[in-house]
């Protein structure tokens, strides 16, 4: 059940990542943050209906309030900073294969926090993948003045903060219900969100919201189920494979890339295009 799903997820988090890609020349990075997570508490309170709720929403426990907090206030800002600049800056099939790299990351607070390990399949996954990154990384035009391509390195960062709020999601997840967590979760970045766009004077961008309403809404509802499917697979199924199986939602996001922005293909995001595919299927076999 679990890995259905994450394929679900894998699916909306590459539609996500075009739209996103096409909505960042429009807005700010804190500014687009707060209109998509403000987006999605609509769909979710609907899915209250439909879906369960902690017995009593009152007593949660501090494992759902300490990672919450930690993510909205932390790891958040730091990510989404990251990611926008690196879909504005980058092309997507060379910065949305890093997701790849997600569950790799996430080995290391996984096995602190979960006691999970990987498989023989997850080791190879992950040597294949550290090989794509790096290939990616380097991809850089010949005479550059820096010698490392700086939109895949911000969506490293992007990644690295993931990695980290993953096993964060976790533990919220299983003290209370993947919608509800879910809610909280888009509830506090947006107040989080909206004072950082205040901050850093990008609230003039808002006023584009009523002219892509529909456009808007719709993602909301694209990432309100994104969200609350991945909540559910990482309820059912062991974290690090989880997210290997939605990170392989970047292939769509690539070829989307490739196929309709005409993006530039070379040797070298070929052969880490080939690594990443090859990667995150040995680690979703593990």
């Amino acid at each position: 059940m679990w890995l259905a799903f994450a394929l679900a997820s894998a699916l909306l988090l590459a539609i996500r990542r075009i739209y996103e890609k096409e909505l960042t020349a429009q807005f700010g990075n804190f500014s687009l943050s707060l209109v998509l997570q403000a987006a999605t508490l609509l769909p979710l309170l609907v899915l209250f209906f439909f879906l369960p709720l902690p017995r009593d929403v009152f007593s949660l426990p501090l494992s759902f309030w300490l990672p919450l907090s930690i993510i909205w206030i932390v790891l958040y800002p730091v990510q989404n900073y990251f990611l926008y600049r690196s879909l504005r800056e980058g092309e997507l099939s060379e910065v949305t294969p890093v997701s790849a790299l997600l569950p790799i990351l996430n080995l290391i607070p996984s096995f602190l926090v979960l006691h999970e390990i990987p498989s023989a399949y997850g080791f190879v996954g992950i040597i294949a993948t550290v090989i794509a990154t790096y290939l990616l990384l380097t991809d850089v035009p010949e005479g550059a003045r820096l010698g490392y391509n700086r939109p895949v390195l911000f969506m490293l960062l992007t990644i690295a903060c993931t990695a980290i709020g993953s096993t964060l999601d976790k533990v919220a997840i299983e003290v209370s219900t993947p919608v509800f967590y879910t809610f909280m979760n888009a509830l506090g970045a947006t107040v989080v969100f909206s004072i950082l766009t205040y901050m850093y004077d990008q609230q003039k961008d808002l006023v584009r919201v009523k002219t892509m309403f529909w456009k808007l809404a719709l993602l909301g509802v694209l990432l309100a189920l994104a969200f609350v499917a991945f909540a559910t697979a990482f309820v059912l199924g062991p974290t690090s494979y989880t997210l290997a199986i939605r990170s392989g939602g970047f292939l769509i996001a690539a070829l989307w890339g490739i196929f309709f922005l005409r993006e530039s293909l070379s040797k070298k995001k070929i052969a880490a295009l080939v690594l990443f595919a090859l990667g995150t299927l040995a680690l979703a076999l593990g």
